[in-house]
């Protein structure tokens, strides 16, 4: 491992940690679902692995000699040799998989038995040398590749005779697959809730959180629907108080800097408010609260048809992507002493794979094809503690399919009260399942909202528009003859002599509220006030540096250049010595 990576991890880098995890998760997630077979010991297995490598490098006192992904992928095997206990919250999420043209490697390693199958993978697609898997399986090198090519033969011996052409197809598809690049591992999707629970245990190593998860952020959100458009708010009191301390924690930071700043220009800075009143229209739509998900889609119903013994195929009556009903024939064969076989589909189906012919040679256990059934796809979510006392089984999730056209609606099937808990958040998983799309395959990705509770047709306004005076709210009416989207200076309109209305407040998305009067209508004007705030100097108004925080949190924008806040360290500001603060900016 370079100097400049181990450095960075080090210290916790979150650059350098998502680097990590674009460039080797998705190989790892393979091999780590190769090896249990199972993907409620494969997740929990990656991500112990990958807490366990972050740590090694973390403790190291130089750079290791041996590149992270070397790392990884011994302590995946390690801790598959010592046992890793499954967890059910993982039972939904999909395995890993990878193109339909790598997919014959896939079952070459299904394949072999399980004595020989942990050596051969960590060693073809894990990339860990003889000795090495010498050192962790501790057996003598020999013994390891001895083991290796046993696998290699049973696999050639399984793959049967094959035509010159059909070698050469092999040969470069399988150099592909193995590209150190790890190119060949393009199509593994990780499922949402793995990624999250990653993510929260990388940050449980450091004394921050260090990666913000970007799949995290779109996995739950409560919206609103206000005339067709919906706008993601803020969430319940316990992310509420988690921002807030962020953002005292920021704005602490903040006044630290411009104090130092002060200290060493002399100038002193005062602040002021600027307020601006616009014009905007009400308007009629509903707020929904819903818990939203994405993920991917899973088959009910998949198998795959194969051989019980050697046979010649004699007819293929469909092709790869045909609907086939129930009971017809995919394929018809004969043995060696010319007893006819047929291949029929067990249910309406769609053909996955197809990969025989006309007079193929088939040994026992080839692949015949593997089937779809149409009775639809199932997709896990994962649902917030602070939400998932609303989600039942049977409630309504409307589906949206990113591959094809349209809104597809399917239930809730299956709530997990058993949740996971994961740098102080806990998630639980749900699964909603939807009938079958034409065009949909295993693996698409979609995403898929429930309704929790409906506000209902009614009367909506900007959060900003409603004010309060003890237990009455109300609202300001535009100026007679005023036109949308005017907007006024704060000296241009005295709003002690705007008509005031009362009004009823109900949900509330966090931007849009619900509001209630006699007195109001649809497309009625009204005033909202805007206040944004300035640095005044000593000298003159700045326009830049510091200037325009905006009523900070809610809007303006803070300018800081080019300063670093990711690598931002507090224990290297000009404190005196002792750590404390230079002499009248206050501190002990």
């Amino acid at each position: 491992m370079d100097q400049e990576t181990y450095e960075k991890i080090k210290r916790g880098n979150a650059r350098a940690l998502e680097k990590l995890i674009d460039a080797h998760l998705k190989k790892a997630w393979f091999i780590s679902c190769q090896l249990t077979k199972n993907v409620c010991e494969g997740a929990p297995l990656l991500i112990h692995a990958w807490k366990t490598s972050i740590q090694e490098v973390a403790g190291a006192s130089s750079a290791p000699e041996e590149d992270f992904r070397g790392i990884l992928h011994s302590n995946l095997l390690k801790l598959y040799l010592i046992g890793e206990n499954g967890d059910p919250d993982f039972e939904s999420i999909p395995a890993a998989q990878v193109a339909k043209k790598y997919q014959p490697f896939v079952r070459e390693i299904e394949s072999l038995p399980d004595d020989l199958r942990p050596c051969y993978l960590m060693n073809v697609y894990g990339g860990l040398s003889v000795s090495r898997l010498a050192q962790i399986f501790d057996v003598p090198a020999e013994s390891v590749s001895k083991s290796v090519s046993q696998a290699t033969e049973d696999i050639a011996q399984k793959t049967g005779a094959l035509r010159r052409e059909q070698w050469a197809n092999r040969v470069q598809l399988s150099a592909e697959f193995r590209n150190p690049s790890d190119s060949g591992f393009d199509d593994v999707v990780i499922p949402d809730y793995l990624y999250t629970s990653l993510i929260h245990e990388v940050n449980h190593l450091f004394s921050k959180p260090v990666i913000h998860s970007r799949k995290e952020q779109q996995a739950m959100a409560t919206q609103a629907n206000r005339n067709g458009t919906k706008a993601v708010p803020g969430n319940h009191s316990k992310r509420t108080k988690t921002i807030v301390l962020s953002a005292a924690g920021l704005i602490a930071i903040i006044l630290v800097i411009v104090l130092i700043v002060n200290f060493f220009s002399g100038k002193a800075a005062k602040s002021s408010s600027i307020t601006t009143y616009h014009v905007e229209a009400i308007t009629a739509g509903n707020v929904d609260t819903t818990i939203s998900g994405s993920g991917t889609l899973t088959p009910i119903s998949q198998e795959t048809l194969v051989t019980t013994k050697a046979v010649t195929i004699t007819a293929v009556n469909y092709e790869v992507g045909d609907t086939v009903e129930k009971d017809a024939v995919i394929a018809a064969a004969e043995d060696e002493n010319g007893t006819q076989t047929t291949f029929a589909a067990p249910y309406d189906c769609v053909l996955l794979e197809l990969p025989i012919a006309d007079e193929d040679e088939l040994a026992a256990n080839s692949q015949i094809a593997m089937i779809m059934g149409t009775d639809g796809f199932t997709m896990g979510i994962a649902v917030d503690e602070l939400d998932i006392s609303t989600v039942k089984v049977g409630q309504q999730a409307d589906f949206t399919i990113d591959a094809v056209d349209g809104d597809y609606t399917g239930t809730v099937t299956a709530v997990s009260y058993n949740g996971s808990s994961n740098g102080g958040t806990t998630a639980y998983q749900i699964t909603a399942t939807v009938g079958y799309v034409q065009g949909v395959y295993p693996g698409m990705s979609a995403s898929a909202e429930i309704v929790i509770e409906s506000s209902g047709e009614g009367l909506l306004v900007p959060v900003d528009a409603v004010r309060t005076s003890g237990d009455s709210n109300y609202v300001y009416l535009a100026p007679s003859g005023t036109a949308e989207g005017t907007e006024y200076a704060g000296d241009e309109l005295d709003v002690s002599e705007l008509t005031k209305v009362t009004v009823e407040t109900g949900m509330s998305d966090g931007s849009y509220i619900l509001i209630e009067s006699d007195d109001l209508a649809e497309g009625d004007l009204i005033v909202i006030a805007k206040i944004t705030s300035t640095q005044i100097g000593s000298d003159s108004q700045s326009q830049g540096g510091f200037g325009g925080m905006g009523g900070f949190p809610g809007g303006g924008g803070m300018d800081f250049g080019d300063f670093d806040f990711e690598n931002f360290d507090p224990s290297n500001m000009p404190f005196n010595a002792g750590g404390s603060f230079p002499s009248g900016m206050g501190g002990n």
